[in-house]
């Protein structure tokens, strides 16, 4: 019987934390991290900083920010709690 209500506790536990909330919005803080980093992508790739979305849809740590580059607008996902940008796949 323990067994069974541990299992329904961590259970419940689990989808709690799967399903809770939406996206994390980025505080002021990290949300000019972000951009920091696009804009140093964008000029590295000789380019120009468009936007970052602000949000972590995925939590995981990276925003999807775009830059023009030579062939055009491309996303690329920035971190907002350390500095830097990586491509996109």
């Amino acid at each position: 019987m323990k067994l069974k209500v541990v299992v329904c506790a961590m259970t419940f536990g689990f989808v709690l934390t799967s399903c809770s909330g939406g996206p994390y919005a980025l505080n002021e803080e990290e949300a000019l991290k972000a951009e920091a980093g696009a804009r140093d992508f964008a000029e590295r790739s000789g380019g120009k900083y468009i936007s970052c979305s602000g949000q972590d849809s995925e939590k995981d740590g990276y925003v999807t920010c775009s830059v023009d580059a030579d062939a055009g607008p491309k996303d690329i996902a920035c971190a907002y709690k350390s500095r830097g940008c990586k491509s996109k796949n």
